[in-house]
């Protein structure tokens, strides 16, 4: 009877033992369907989010654009011997879209149509193959959604769907295709793809315009420090994170605009790589002497803005602008949500009563009609346009225009047409959650102006008090950089970041061409991360037979030139310096630190070029480059490094 009982005891371990596998193992796939991100749907789906890239075996087809509302032909296949094939998105609230099973004699080819719905900007689909051997392979597709299609209604959401061709999805949850942005996040960012390497031998020259903007250094860091989570890939972009912080740069002792620092050295994250950093510096501001300026602010007080690092910051950070100002500067005031009016026409400077009144009468309520709200902050500011002073428009919102001309396109040509007449326009960013970085950065850089995001009035007072002069007086307009590196010298190189701001080589010539604006104290820095020509990391490309350098004795890595144009011209002038490995005028607190900064940008990006860099040990190199930090700006980044890793080791360890 014991034996009976036990053999029975034994039998019904086994049979939980299995029944509890097969549930955890239903669980992991229920949670995949309910995952947001497409990196936890497939740590849930396969058990990893890893996946190597393969597009030649895994191949997804999508049209460039679709229609909103439309639906869209989406086909995945594969030559790869395969057991399951999974598509995702990243647009719903939930990223898994379906998940075919492959049969051992099947054709892995599969259809299926999806109605997707946008507020703006590329969505990306991503197929996985998991393959007979165990691994993943991975393809992705951007669709831009065009807007003007079909209205969300209801709750804001449409699903579309057809059972896909020769394929077995899992009956456990029914096939819901949803394609529309989260109602509670709808942030959007320009899709950044990342700069790679070049070969010198058939790609000598790299152009791009210049880039003053620090947006998206301010709202990383309200990601990491405030909302306790990482910012989305494309909110990192590495040159302005860099052109954060100050440095020790040489300032211009003759009548150019700024002056040329360069230095070159090791990689911090590959010892095969050097890098060459370039920094622009023009003279410091003395508030003084700067020209009247003739302001207006055109402030958002939509429903959207009632958040207290909307609205409520906003006030608070134009006042403290409001003291610098002088009796010979005038603001104006234009305000914006269901209809625009103007709140202040034409104050003195040194009103500052007045000016403070007006903005404290402001709250937010009703719908955004941004783009009559610009219409009229125009006309207020060619009526009041001060000749040879500083004529502008700050604009500060959270981005979010949805009612009235919100266009895009339309918007960006009616700024750039004023520009022509000599009103800027600057921008202000504020909040989360609905925050549209892709438009305003736009907006700015066709308005001849700036771009940054305050998230707390340290900030408020970094942007529009320390650093006033940079950001409303503008000293060189259309600022190109192109650099050209020595074959004999240089194998391969790659520019750090700036991938938004990248030129064609003919147009560094074309003063049709608009770039980037540098104003009165602004500094700009560039990194390019280079590999020597030699024998150890020999060229994918054969040696060119006509294209010997007379300059291989030479130590010279490159040459950097810069055209710009003054303010009130037309026409450009031409900058120039040669590099070389002995270039040093640049501190070496200040060349480490600033690859610390790239280094961390790469890391919050999950770029391929961060080799094995880690943040422990970034932390410890910041650390030591962090030099005099008269402002504590460099301590900070120092603690948001420490918060990035926590929060990496809390996901690693889920």
């Amino acid at each position: 009877m014991n034996k009976h009982t036990n053999r029975y005891t034994f039998l019904m371990g086994i049979l939980l033992f299995i029944n509890t596998i097969n549930l955890l193992a239903a669980n992991l796939e229920t949670n995949a369907w309910s995952a947001v991100s497409t990196e936890s749907a497939m740590q849930y789906l396969f058990g990893t989010s890893k996946a190597t890239e393969d597009k030649q075996r895994v191949v997804l087809t999508a049209p460039d654009v679709a229609a909103n509302g439309g639906a869209v032909p989406v086909r995945v296949s594969t030559t790869i011997s395969a057991k399951r094939i999974a598509l995702f998105q990243d647009a719903n609230p939930t990223a898994l879209v379906t998940v075919w099973s492959v049969h051992e004699n099947s054709v892995p080819e599969y259809d299926i149509k999806i109605r997707l719905i946008s507020n703006g900007g590329p969505i990306t689909l991503t197929a996985v193959v998991e393959g007979q051997d165990g691994k993943l392979y991975s393809a992705q597709r951007r669709v831009q959604v065009a807007l003007g299609g079909c209205d969300d209604g209801g709750e804001g959401y449409s699903s579309y769907s057809t059972p896909p061709v020769r394929s077995q999805a899992y009956g456990a949850r029914p096939i819901v295709v949803l394609a529309k942005r989260s109602l509670h996040n709808t942030e959007e960012y320009k899709y950044i793809d990342e700069n790679g390497f070049k070969e010198v031998s058939t790609s000598p020259l790299s152009t791009f315009s210049v880039d003053v903007d620090t947006a998206s250094y301010a709202m990383l860091r309200s990601y990491l420090m405030l909302g306790n989570r990482f910012p989305p890939k494309d909110a990192v972009r590495i040159e302005e994170m860099i052109n954060y912080f100050n440095y020790d740069y040489k300032e211009p002792k003759d009548d150019k605009p700024f002056y040329v620092n360069t230095r070159s050295g090791d990689a911090l994250w590959d010892k095969n790589s050097k890098i060459i950093q370039i920094g622009l510096q023009t003279k410091k501001v003395d508030i003084s002497e700067l020209p009247a300026s003739n302001l207006v602010f055109l402030l958002d007080v939509s429903g959207s803005m009632s958040d207290k690092n909307k609205l409520p910051l906003l006030i608070k950070s134009l006042k403290l602008l409001v003291q610098q100002l002088r009796e010979k500067d005038r603001v104006s005031i234009v305000v914006y949500a269901g209809n625009s009016g103007l709140v202040l026409d034409r104050a003195r400077g040194d009103e500052r009563e007045r000016i403070n009144r007006a903005l404290e009468s402001l709250s937010a309520g009703g719908s955004t009609a941004g783009g009559a709200g610009i219409n009229l902050a125009y006309a207020v500011a060619e009526k009041a346009y001060i000749q040879n002073g500083n004529n502008r428009v700050i604009l500060a919102t959270d981005g979010d225009f949805n009612v009235g001309a919100s266009s895009e396109s339309a918007l960006i040509e009616l700024i750039e047409q004023k520009k022509k007449g000599g009103v800027f326009l600057s921008v202000l960013g504020f909040g989360n959650g609905n925050y549209k970085d892709n438009k305003m950065e736009a907006l700015a850089d066709k308005g001849n102006g700036n771009y940054s995001y305050i998230d707390t009035l340290l900030e408020a007072k970094k942007v529009l008090v320390t650093q006033m002069g940079g950001t409303l007086y503008t000293v060189a307009k259309d600022v190109k950089i192109q650099v050209e590196f020595n074959p004999a010298k240089v194998q391969a190189y790659r520019l750090i970041g700036y991938e938004n701001r990248l030129m064609a080589n003919e147009d560094f010539n074309d003063d049709k061409k608009d770039a980037g604006e540098i104003g009165k104290g602004h500094r700009v820095t560039a990194l390019y991360e280079y590999i020597l020509n030699n024998q150890e990391t020999g060229s994918k490309v054969d040696r060119l037979k006509y294209q010997t350098s007379k300059y291989e004795s030479y130590d010279e890595l490159a040459t950097v030139k810069i055209r710009y144009k003054d303010p009130k011209e037309n026409s450009s002038k031409l900058m120039s310096k040669v590099i070389t490995s002995k270039n040093n005028e640049i501190t070496k607190d200040d060349f480490y630190f600033t690859q610390c900064i790239a280094g961390f940008g790469m890391l919050l990006r999950g770029s391929e070029y961060a080799k094995d860099l880690t943040y422990p040990q970034l932390i410890e190199l910041s650390k030591d480059s962090k030099g005099s930090d008269r402002d504590g700006h460099r301590a900070e980044l120092v603690n948001l490094i420490v918060k990035a890793q926590i929060l990496s080791d809390l996901e690693r360890n889920k």
